[in-house]
């Protein structure tokens, strides 16, 4: 497990799947908050890293929510309010997920890499 800057308001993360592809980025993950969660399993996340754009996809939970809340403080507001999408048949217990997405210039992915890879405490 992964640690970001020292605080106290700190998210960790560990990476359990990493797929660099020649447009995008495919990371695997789970997010642990800074305080004790009351479920037995992971927050898991799934994030693609496009040429102009972030995608996230996280449990819609009261976790994934304020995992939401700290990336909009680190990465901003996204241009689109979060989507929700539900999946999945009613006796499995998959339930929705919230997608956001950050769109920005091409000519800044490097930049966007370095501060989701400072956010996940390892780099990207």
């Amino acid at each position: 497990m992964s640690t970001t800057a020292t605080g106290h308001d700190d998210w960790q993360f560990s990476i359990l799947l990493r797929d660099a592809r020649p447009r995008r980025l495919i990371l695997e993950g789970n997010a642990f908050p800074p305080y004790e969660r009351p479920y037995h399993d992971d927050l898991y996340f799934y994030a693609v890293m496009g040429l102009d754009y972030l995608s996230l996809e996280v449990s819609r939970d009261f976790d994934g929510e304020r995992l939401l809340d700290y990336l909009f403080v680190q990465l901003g507001q996204p241009e689109e309010p979060p989507r929700i999408q539900v999946g999945g048949r009613q006796d499995e217990e998959e339930g929705a997920l919230l997608l956001v997405e950050w769109r920005f210039p091409a000519d800044k992915r490097t930049e966007m890499l370095q501060r989701l890879g400072d956010i996940l405490g390892q780099p990207l």
